[in-house]
């Protein structure tokens, strides 16, 4: 119990601090956009490249990471079918409901919750593994075809992935570390310094958004896909982490970590990839608010029945 509180204060504390900072304008009245940005290009694409610089090939093929994996891509496909056959929403908020529904807070949230949950950061490693080299690289490629307009055929895909930092970032970083190339720690240290700015920059320019917003808000037309993102988020992505741990002959402890990881709270850093494309903010906001204040009740849940 503690454990999860303390993660949770960390995450808070900042986004207090972004919201403290839109309520006195103190960053002025582009700070977000500048954060978003800032993020979205340069921090984001470190954090990725380091995370999987330092990676070890062990963990990128590990039975944690198929199933954060298959958990995520599968509550993902299944949230957009869903929302496709029942409703008549398209394009970006079709994207966005699927990914808010399916991205796990694997960083700020991943490492304190197996820090003080589980007793090692190594458990979110997998996770976040996921994350940085296959499911963001691919949903904001999707989130890039369904926003912007470009020409179809290669020249329209080469041009996607050059618009996107992150997907090179995963590339350059899972290239190296197959290869087994080892950087040179002064050549790292910049790239160090600029990664540990994305995280605290996501939270703060989340903050940000929250002052002057009115969350659930009945004219942004968002409530229902708000709740289908956020049941698939929360109760949906760990039940199918159960089958695949399961599946996959995972037991006891082992099955209960995955699980948590997997009932994380939805990543800042959709919020942020709406905020780029001007895609569903709302959407995002909102979601990532609703799972990190449901996640508690979640995990409180999942200690009890799976705790050992």
């Amino acid at each position: 119990m503690s454990g999860v509180l303390a993660g949770f204060f960390i995450v808070w504390a900042m986004i207090g601090v972004g919201w403290v900072a839109g309520r006195t304008g103190v960053l002025g009245p582009h700070g977000r956009y500048v954060l978003n940005r800032s993020t979205f290009f340069i921090a984001s694409p470190a954090l990725i490249l380091v995370g999987l610089l330092e990676a070890d090939v062990r963990e990128v093929l590990s039975k944690p990471m198929l199933v954060a994996g298959i958990s995520g891509l599968l509550t993902g496909a299944l949230v957009l079918l869903a929302v496709a056959l029942l409703t008549e929403r398209r394009g970006a908020d079709l994207v966005m409901t699927a990914i808010s529904g399916s991205v796990v807070n694997g960083a700020n949230m991943g490492f304190p919750i197996a820090a003080y949950v589980l007793g090692d950061i190594s458990h979110a490693l997998p996770v976040i593994l996921f994350q940085q080299a296959v499911y963001t690289p691919l949903y904001l490629f999707v989130l890039h075809r369904v926003t912007v307009e470009d020409s179809p055929g290669l020249g329209g895909v080469l041009r996607s992935v050059v618009a996107n930092p992150t997907i090179i970032a995963s590339a350059v970083g899972l290239l190296l570390v197959l290869a087994g190339v080892k950087v040179p720690p002064v050549v790292l240290e910049p790239v160090h310094s600029l990664a540990n700015m994305a995280i605290p920059a996501m939270l703060l320019a989340y903050g940000l958004s929250l002052y002057g917003s009115r969350p659930l808000a009945k004219d942004d037309g968002y409530r229902g896909l708000i709740a289908v993102a956020s049941s698939s988020k929360l109760l949906l992505m760990p039940v199918i982490a159960v089958g695949v741990g399961l599946l996959l002959g995972l037991r006891g402890s082992s099955l209960y970590e995955v699980v948590v990881m997997a009932a994380l709270p939805t990543a800042q850093n959709v919020y942020v990839a709406a905020a780029r494309y001007r895609a569903s903010e709302n959407l995002a906001r909102d979601t990532v608010l609703i799972t990190t204040i449901g996640t508690v009740l979640v995990l409180l849940v999942i200690s009890a029945v799976l705790g050992v």
